[in-house]
């Protein structure tokens, strides 16, 4: 009986040493992830300012104080390759008779460099606002506008001109 026992607790300890291998052995794949990031270039503006509405001056004589309108913001997002830099350029479709137009965008942090107060001098014409821009996302940043008059015009209520921005290569 005792060879018996003997061969049965062999063959316990053999499958169960079987199915300790079958159980450790393990086996691996591998796959290759590809991804491709094209170059991004959006703008957007939040909407149009407020109508600037000049008023009599203080002192007779004198011209109407400058108006201004800082309700709008913008935002923009940009990758280029390395070495390479956008801009944000404005453009007016007309002038204002008598009236002098001009913006401000602010860039804060790193997101580009504002050129400041710039005047919509021509219609038609490219003016850079803000230039630099890399590798950004951001919103939020101020649209300034202030009207000045140079020379006293006739009256006009609403008059309206479209200012186009545009982020494009900074050459």
């Amino acid at each position: 009986m005792r060879l018996n026992g003997i061969k049965i607790l062999t063959a316990v300890v053999l499958v169960l040493g079987l199915s300790l291998l079958a159980i450790a052995a393990s086996d691996t794949d591998t796959q290759t992830v590809t991804i491709t990031l094209e170059e991004i270039a959006t703008i957007s503006a939040s909407g149009d300012p407020a109508t600037m509405t000049f008023t009599a001056p203080a002192t007779p004589g004198d011209l109407p104080a400058d108006v201004s309108d800082n309700s709008t913001t913008m935002a923009w997002t940009s990758n280029v390759a390395s070495g390479n830099t956008r801009k944000i350029t404005g453009q007016i479709d007309g002038l204002f008779t008598n009236i002098n137009l001009f913006a401000t965008i602010t860039a804060t942090g790193s997101n580009g460099t504002s050129a400041g107060e710039t005047q919509f001098a021509a219609a038609t014409t490219d003016y850079d606002f803000v230039t630099g821009i890399t590798d950004e996302n951001t919103s939020g940043e101020t649209i300034t506008f202030r009207a000045s008059m140079t020379a006293m015009t006739e009256p006009f209520t609403d008059q309206t001109q479209i200012v186009t921005w545009t982020l494009t290569e900074d050459s």
